[in-house]
């Protein structure tokens, strides 16, 4: 599930509650939280919150609130304990086993996670976003559940099948080096382990309804259609780079614009604008036809091929253009900002002195 329909379901299930707390100090210590959770500010809404659980220990809000915090921090045990007792104290309200389920998932426990959804669906049946998302992991649990499983410090990689362990073993190979070459990059390491599911083409497309023009997936896994692999290729290379970019991405923020998450997985799988791609891009811009960043920062996998094409190449232009004017030294602090809160402008003012709209224009500029 979408981590903002979380946090919506979370301040609306809060909202009438909070109305009769008024100006309690439970009351303002719960709106303080969830104004640090709207911002992504998570560790300053968990200390909002345990500090609201000492004031009222059997709050239900101040346990959601809580374990929600927790999630997002990846304190999963944690995270656990306080949405099993909100879910306790108010065990009518489906949204603790919405996040519980988020949670399960991420662990990697389909099982409880479609447990939990089942339950959040009985208890919430409008929900058409979560049924479908349910579904989904269904089809999931069936494909996935008797594969195999190769482990690193870093990776987890999940493959169908006892002829595929050396295509397990290239393939955390690969990642071991994305993971130390992306990492020097952006002074970054994620700290939890990354999953990374080895699929056939049909299995790919029944868990993951990708457009036939993605070469794979990153929905919190790392998701690809592999077959038959011997040895390494650089086509393989390219792609696991670009996916475990996403992850990284992930890890920073979760609110970065696809645009740029997009704009550095291709940086960073290394592919170049070719003169060709620079002219079509210039002449684009001259008829008026080149996508705006803005109209950019959604989801690409609604877009059809052309689409798509075009998506991806003004976002590795636009990004590419960033990095050598300003170094990656700025980009990460970019996304380290909109790691505390979601104003790409604010982010890009305090990091490159420009604001979102004139740094378009500069970068439209050098595409002249």
């Amino acid at each position: 599930m979408n981590l903002r329909v979380i946090a919506t379901s979370l301040a609306l299930c809060m909202s009438i509650s909070l109305a009769a707390f008024c100006q309690t100090a439970y009351s303002r210590l719960i709106a303080a939280g969830m104004e640090h959770l709207g911002k992504g500010d998570y560790a300053a809404a968990r200390d909002a919150f345990e500090q609201a659980v000492k004031a009222e220990e059997k709050g239900y809000e101040a346990r959601l609130g809580l374990g929600t915090a927790y999630y997002h921090l990846r304190e999963d045990r944690l995270s656990e304990r306080e949405l099993r007792r909100a879910s306790e104290l108010n065990p009518d309200d489906p949204v603790p086993y919405q996040i519980l389920g988020e949670l399960y998932y991420r662990m990697d426990d389909l099982d409880s996670a479609i447990a939990c959804w089942e339950r959040a669906v009985q208890l919430g049946p409008s929900n058409e976003r979560l049924k479908a998302r349910l579904e989904r992991i269904r089809r999931e649990h069936r494909t996935e559940k008797d594969f195999n499983r190769d482990v690193t410090s870093h990776f987890l990689v999940k493959y169908e099948g006892r002829e595929r362990i050396e295509a397990g073993r290239i393939v955390l190979r690969i990642l071991e080096d994305a993971y130390g070459d992306i990492g020097r990059s952006l002074s970054f390491y994620p700290a939890h382990e990354i999953q990374v599911i080895l699929y056939s083409d049909r299995q790919f497309q029944e868990v993951t309804d990708a457009p036939g023009w993605s070469g794979g997936i990153y929905d919190g896994k790392v998701r690809i259609p592999i077959a038959g692999i011997e040895q390494e290729t650089p086509g393989l290379r390219r792609l696991l780079y670009h996916e475990y970019t996403h992850a990284v991405v992930r890890s920073i923020s979760p609110r970065v614009p696809t645009w740029l998450n997009e704009g550095l997985a291709q940086y960073f799988e290394g592919r170049e604008i070719s003169a060709s791609e620079q002219r079509l891009l210039k002449g684009i811009l001259q008829t008026g036809g080149l996508p705006r960043l803005k109209d950019l920062e959604g989801s690409f996998l609604g877009f059809r091929g052309e689409q798509a094409a075009l998506a991806y190449l003004v976002s590795l232009s636009a990004t590419r253009f960033m990095i050598d004017r300003f170094g990656m030294y700025r980009i990460t602090g970019i996304l380290e900002d909109l790691g505390r809160g979601p104003d790409i402008s604010k982010a890009m003012d305090r990091n490159i002195l420009l604001s979102y709209g004139d740094f378009e224009r500069q970068w439209r500029d050098s595409i002249e």
